[in-house]
């Protein structure tokens, strides 16, 4: 296993390009050099390499590395189903406090917070147990054979859902082409796992850009890959709400209506019709896009700051993943690129407190038809990482 040392952002930035000894024999590039001096980071340390475990039984495929930790996420269905109890346990929290307050008025002392505290609690921390994010993202970087790491993440999820029937083998049938070339792949898929746990499946490489010759910005001229499990059962609420009101003396405000079982989704498993393989050649873009301080991070509103350092990004789909050095305040930096978008209210925050991290979420409320934005903000013992993801609107 090789540990990487690259120079990265935080100063004065400089171009990135052929040698200026000879216009006519240029040296040969340097896939792992990068676009700014200053801060050195060692990439090493925010590297995890293959076998690491990603979510349910899916790894980090063999041929890859991932960089920066996991993306961990709450799902909107699942956000909107912990609403309601939320909001009654804030309720029925405000009023216990104030019965207490009015009870022993010499015992209530004001609390100051500074300004800008990062969060630290847990969006659903008033509940019992919080919701388990139902999302997971790994964003890796494909150092050997991008086929091979793809059938690999196909033959794993081959045998999280068999019902599916894929074949591993074929591979490139979730591939486009043009001109003899792989331009990308992409699997979605959908089933039930051998635990009967719902769960979609999204994997995706991107070798480069086919038009500026150039691999995706922080690859180290390789080509990257994305990996999201979601688990897609509704959750059950009726334990929630009973835990809830075992554990407080104030009651519910009215009757609450009947909580059904929840369905399975999907209820079954359907397997893939067959599709042949594509055959084509990798490409080979040895030089990843340049992106200099101040530099745009896959969209015009997403500007690279000197405080932070790129690890990884991606064009299809649309992603960054950054490193804020220690002492900035990177949840206000995570809000800030979400705001950029969040043109019609103000961003949804969702936080969630695991044993060894804190991930930060942010939605963007964008008007209809507007694009899917979002940034999580990662507190973690080896730095603080930001993940922004664009997606953008369906035609």
């Amino acid at each position: 296993m090789h540990r990487s040392v690259v120079v990265a952002t935080l100063a004065t930035a400089v171009a990135v390009g052929l040698s200026a000894c000879s216009p006519l024999t240029p040296s040969a590039p340097d896939p792992a050099e990068t676009t700014h001096v200053g801060l050195r980071v060692d990439v090493g340390q925010h590297e995890t390499f293959s076998g690491t475990p990603i979510a349910l039984s899916l790894t980090v495929p063999d041929g890859t590395t991932q960089m920066g930790p996991l993306v961990r996420r709450r799902s909107a269905p699942l956000l909107a189903a912990y609403a309601p109890v939320l909001a009654e346990a804030k309720r029925r929290e405000a009023i216990e406090a104030a019965t207490e307050a009015a009870e022993n008025p010499e015992e209530t002392t004001p609390t100051t917070e500074p300004p800008h505290p990062l969060p630290t609690d847990d969006t659903f921390s008033l509940l019992e147990e919080a919701p388990e994010p139902d999302t997971t993202t790994a964003l890796l970087r494909v150092d050997g054979d991008p086929g091979e790491a793809f059938s690999e993440v196909i033959e794993q999820v081959a045998t999280l859902v068999p019902g599916l029937e894929l074949d591993p083998d074929a591979w490139s049938r979730f591939c486009t082409v043009a001109q003899g070339l792989y331009t990308g792949c992409t699997l979605d898929v959908t089933g039930r796992t051998t635990d009967d746990v719902g769960v979609r499946v999204i994997a995706t490489v991107d070798p480069g850009n086919m038009r500026t010759k150039q691999s995706p910005a922080g690859s180290q001229g390789k080509p990257v890959m994305t990996v999201t499990l979601v688990q897609t059962d509704p959750p059950d609420m009726r334990p929630v709400w009973e835990a809830l009101d075992e554990n407080t003396d104030t009651p519910a405000e009215g009757e609450r209506p009947e909580i059904a079982a929840p369905s399975p989704a999907p209820a079954t498993t359907t397997p893939l019709p067959a599709a042949p393989p594509v055959e084509a050649e990798w490409p080979d873009f040895p030089v990843s896009r340049p992106v200099t301080t101040g530099g745009t991070l896959g969209t015009d509103r997403w500007k690279l700051r000197e405080d932070s350092a790129l690890l990884l990004s991606g064009d299809r789909p649309l992603f960054a993943s950054i490193l804020v050095e220690r002492g900035v305040n990177a949840d206000a930096v995570a809000r800030s690129y979400v705001l950029a978008y969040s043109t019609a209210g103000a961003p949804t925050q969702d936080v969630i407190e695991d044993r060894t991290e804190i991930s930060t979420t942010y939605h963007a409320v964008t008007p209809k038809g507007g694009p899917t934005v979002s940034a999580t903000f990662t507190q973690a013992g080896r730095g603080n990482y930001i993940a922004l993801f664009y997606t953008p609107p369906a035609r």
